[in-house]
């Protein structure tokens, strides 16, 4: 776990005329391997002792990047039970204090109700990172009620929603754009940005080409990158 860092996935806001700029980026939990650790990551989130090695691989990394890039923005993942941790939040108080929001937080949906840290205190939870002022994206969001309905709950107090397209791999590319329109309208209703994650087809991207409130991430546009190859 001594070998964890991050790498940088751009986010791209894609013109009309297919011209993409990044945005931000997205910090990704690697090994050694250059894979994200999962056996490990879980593991050691298991425990607010463990815990501290996640914090430790961020702050490394946080402090490595914007040494280099000082006005660069990143989503930093975290998972929900993670909030049950008082040292998290000392952490998340440290970032913001140093950083702003040139750092914004991902959060994902999945054990919500796992851990120490239930669906209703994680409510309470919600409402204190947006008070401390981050920006909040809702990662791996996905297409059925109870994630509509939780996101719904929670619109006023986050900026941004993910929709990874890994879901719609066994649907019609046709279907699948029914589907990001409803997200798209949703979210523009909210004054919500929705970011449309794993894009690697060139229909996709030139699909929602050219919409403001819309921003795209994956191997079409980029891979994840080291520290030393950020633009």
């Amino acid at each position: 776990m001594c070998n964890w860092h991050n790498v940088f996935q751009p986010i791209y806001q894609i013109d009309q005329n297919m011209n993409p700029r990044i945005d931000h980026y997205e910090m990704l939990l690697h090994d050694e391997n250059d894979k994200f650790p999962v056996h490990d990551f879980f593991s050691a989130i298991s425990t607010e002792e463990d815990n501290q090695k996640w914090i430790q691989a961020e702050v490394k990394s946080l402090e490595k990047l914007f040494s280099v890039y000082p006005n660069i923005n990143v989503n930093l993942n975290i998972e929900p039970i993670q909030f049950a941790y008082p040292s998290v939040w000392d952490f998340l108080h440290d970032i913001y204090n140093k950083y702003g929001q040139k750092v914004a937080l991902e959060i994902t949906e999945r054990q919500l109700q796992a851990g120490p840290l239930g669906a209703n205190n994680f409510d309470c939870s919600f409402q204190r990172i947006h008070d401390m002022g981050f920006r909040i994206a809702l990662d791996d969001v996905d297409s059925g009620s109870n994630s509509f309905e939780f996101i719904n709950h929670h619109a006023d107090r986050i900026d941004a929603v993910k929709l990874s397209l890994l879901i719609f791999d066994n649907i019609s590319l046709e279907t699948t754009v029914d589907f990001i329109h409803a997200w798209s309208s949703f979210a523009k209703e909210k004054n919500l940005d929705l970011v449309l994650e794993a894009v690697r087809s060139k229909y996709i991207a030139e699909k929602f080409a050219g919409d403001k409130h819309i921003f795209q991430q994956g191997y079409y546009w980029s891979k994840s990158l080291p520290l030393d190859e950020i633009e």
